[in-house]
This record gives structure tokens, C-alpha cells and sequence, in this order.
């Protein structure tokens, strides 16, 4: 009699279709943001306009290859910030809320536009210490060296937190600050004149670019992990090159944006400048 011979072949898993990739570590957490920040995404573009209503959670489920809990948190976090209504028996409802106030920098009259901004924002100084310079920032301005005063601040707007800096002040001219100053001028103020002989500022390099949310961000301007935020750094010197400080800054772009005017002057040949 002939034995039998069981063979076990190894099934791979079916493919999960449109559903969001799976994340090696937190992948309940990583896919619930996923969910939320894709139904956030076509409520703030108007895919999904006021009064329209939502999948219902059984069409998420299969759509995205989510579990009903998942799908469930997501709407749950968009009904806690009163973006969507549920109504019971009838479905989820995308609400018509107010657009939140936005803060604008203006690139052309940045100096000018300090003082202004600050008038109309609060900030509280959350670190203010001697530290290490990032590698990255001291590849890019080397007169920063290896140690720096480093003044890390939340920025607050109608009671909002809309972003968070960090400035970089070189040693030397950082032994010059003191925390309490912080209360009584703004800092762009202060790193005016730090200079030798008073020498002010006189060059500001601005670059823009987008960042994804870390923890810190999340903590400080009360955002999801991952969230796209806009990042910001300014490098401030004096005309005799010395560096005043570099200062970097994530903002959500909810609550702020960036602007600027340019202008030409002459004829069709002339370059097109920042507006004066």
C-alpha cells in the first residue's frame, strides 16, 4: 500500500488591493492617520463638500482594508474637532465650519513685518540652553561651531499654536542673552545688535520647504504625526559677514502661510525683485 505524502506549500498572504500599505511598527496607529488625514485632505480641498455625506464605514472598511475600529478612530478624531456630524440611522455629514484665522509673513517687508506680527501673536519660550549644533547646520554656516545658545519657542494665534522655532545664536554672541530679555524685546530685536560694535543685521538668506510632523511637533503645535508642515529658516549676519543667528521654524499651514511681492522697474529687460 502506497503511504501517502502530505505536502505543505507556504500561502502567501492575498494582496491588499487599494488598502494602505501596512507599517512594520505602530500599523494600527500609522493606518488610523492615514485614513484621517486622506478624509481631512478632501473636507479642506472640497472633494467632500459641506452637507455631502461620507462613506459609511462599511465602504471604508473594504475600500481601504481597514478594520471597522480603525476606520471608526479616524471618524471619531474628525467628529471631536466638529469637522464631520454623525447622524444615526442616516450617516456622516461633512460639516460647514468657519475657516480658521491665518497669520501671513510678508518675504518683501520681513523686518517690517516682525514687529506687527508680534503685536498680534504670544509666544512662550520652552528651551533656552547651550547646546549642540546639528551637524547639518554646522556644514551650512560654519561660524556657528560646535556649541550654540540655542531658543526654542511656541507661537500662539487667536490661542493656537501655529508654530514652533528654534534659533541657533553663535556662543560668543549668545553669552549676551539673557532668558528674562525675551519678555521685554522680540528676538529679532535682540540679534540686531549683537554685532561687533554694534554692527546690525543687514542680510537675511530665507529658504521655504515641507516637513512631516515628528513627536515634538506633534506635542508642541497639537497636530497629527505626519501631518505636512511648512518649514522655514532664516540666517541672519551684519555687513561684515558675522552670523547673528540661524533660525528655523515649522508652522502649520493652516494657520500660516508665507507671501511676497515682487516688482520690476524700466522696461520689459529689467529683473523682477522683491517689492520694497
Amino acid at each position: 500500500m502506497a503511504s501517502r505524502t502530505t505536502h505543505r506549500t507556504n500561502k502567501s498572504k492575498p494582496a491588499r488591493g487599494n488598502g494602505f500599505p501596512a507599517q512594520r511598527n505602530g500599523r494600527g496607529v500609522a493606518r488610523y492617520y492615514l485614513l484621517y488625514e486622506l478624509l481631512s485632505g478632501a473636507l479642506n480641498d472640497g472633494t467632500i463638500p459641506a452637507g455631502a455625506a461620507l462613506p459609511s464605514e462599511p465602504d471604508l472598511v473594504t475600500r481601504y482594508k481597514l478594520s471597522r475600529t480603525t476606520v471608526r478612530r479616524a471618524l471619531a478624531r474628525l467628529e471631536e474637532e466638529g469637522r464631520i456630524i454623525r447622524r444615526r440611522g442616516s450617516g456622516t455629514f461633512a460639516r460647514q465650519i468657519r475657516k480658521p484665522p491665518r497669520i501671513h509673513l510678508d518675504l518683501h517687508s520681513y523686518f517690517d513685518n516682525v514687529p506687527e506680527l508680534a503685536s498680534q501673536t504670544t509666544t512662550s519660550v520652552v528651551k533656552f540652553e547651550f547646546g549642540a549644533v546639528p551637524a547639518s547646520l554646522r556644514e551650512l554656516q560654519p561660524q556657528l561651531g560646535q556649541k550654540a545658545l540655542i531658543i526654542q519657542r511656541v507661537h500662539r494665534f487667536h490661542g493656537t499654536p501655529y508654530a514652533l522655532t528654534t534659533a541657533y545664536v553663535p556662543e560668543r554672541m549668545g553669552r549676551k542673552i539673557k532668558r528674562n530679555t525675551l519678555e521685554k524685546s522680540s528676538l529679532l530685536t535682540i540679534l540686531d545688535h549683537l554685532g561687533q560694535g554694534g554692527s546690525r543685521i543687514s542680510k537675511t538668506e530665507y529658504t521655504t520647504s515641507a516637513v512631516a510632523a515628528n513627536a515634538l511637533a506633534t506635542k508642541r503645535l497639537d497636530v497629527a504625526l505626519g501631518l505636512p508642515l511648512l518649514r522655514t529658516r532664516a540666517i541672519l549676519s551684519d555687513a561684515h559677514g558675522d552670523l547673528h543667528a540661524i533660525i528655523e521654524s515649522i508652522s502649520r499651514p493652516d494657520r500660516f502661510s508665507v507671501r511676497a511681492a515682487l516688482e520690476r522697474k524700466g522696461n520689459s529687460n529689467s529683473q523682477w525683485r522683491l517689492k520694497r
